[in-house]
């Protein structure tokens, strides 16, 4: 019977993998399809539409490809660089003495954890897409976001010197304080991990959304159809079909293992009924 019960749920998880599998090869598929359309040829036909049928009537799935841009661009937290959007993060990482049941009864032990200590993310107003053509508004919540590395640093924290007082953390301008007294809670800290995320201004984009004028001005933002991808990256056309690709690869794998485990134990069943 177990071996029956074994074969049942690999064939389960075979058939979740394929189907995933499907769903993402699907999307590439559709991707690959798509031609990369000029930004003016989106605000003409825009233009065109809402003469003759008013605004608020335009939506149209589109590729775009261009530069980030935004007439007032901000500056990131860590790195100080001029970008259109960024996320910064701290986090603490220490170790907490835990007492854990053993077969001769307890035992004390140092795990390892970390917690968020800071996290804040930040968008230029009037962020979107430029190319040789025009510009277009991105509205990006709700996307397939890829973004690049604009900074990463660990500082080693000594356990010994974390006081009843507490610590004020600070790196390139950025300042953090962090509760004390970890010393006498069983705690010791490991040290601090600042990484931040971000699109710099000027990065070349790949934008695949619905152009619509639903909130009253043209951009690209979240198709109301879910079938429909919104994809905001850093990342070329190529680079994300072949991360895809490489998914579908893995999921195809996976799913003829688990059916091969599958048809095995039902084997085994067989020959131990």
């Amino acid at each position: 019977m177990g071996y029956l019960i074994g074969a049942g749920v690999l064939g389960i998880l075979g058939l979740i993998l394929w189907l995933v599998k499907n769903k993402k090869a699907g999307k590439s598929a559709s991707l690959e399809l798509m031609d990369t359309t000029r930004i003016n040829d989106i605000i003409e036909n825009h233009s065109e539409m809402s003469a003759s049928m008013g605004d608020g009537s335009f939506s149209l799935q589109v590729e775009v490809k261009g530069k980030a841009y935004s007439e007032t661009p901000i500056e990131s937290e860590l790195s100080k660089e001029e970008v259109v959007y960024f996320k910064s993060e701290v986090v603490h990482e220490y170790e907490k003495l835990e007492t854990r049941k053993t077969k001769e009864g307890t035992e004390k032990r140092w795990v390892k954890h970390q917690d968020t200590v800071s996290e804040n993310l930040r968008w230029a107003a009037g962020f979107g897409v430029k190319d040789d053509t025009g510009f277009i508004e991105v509205y990006a919540n709700k996307s397939k976001f890829h973004t690049e590395k604009l900074y990463s640093n660990f500082e080693k924290g000594d356990p010994n010197t974390d006081s009843g007082g507490g610590l004020n953390l600070k790196i390139k301008g950025f300042s953090i304080g962090i509760g004390g007294g970890s010393k006498n809670k069983g705690i010791r800290t490991i040290g601090y991990r600042y990484t931040e995320t971000g699109i710099r201004t000027g990065t070349q984009l790949y934008v695949v959304g619905d152009a619509n004028d639903r909130e009253g001005s043209l951009r690209i933002s979240n198709p109301k159809d879910k079938a429909d991808q919104f994809i905001v990256s850093v990342k070329s056309k190529e680079e994300f079909i072949g991360n895809i690709g490489s998914t579908v690869k893995g999921l195809t794998i996976g799913a003829i293992v688990s059916w091969v485990g599958a048809a095995a134990c039902i084997v085994m069943g067989i020959i131990n009924l």
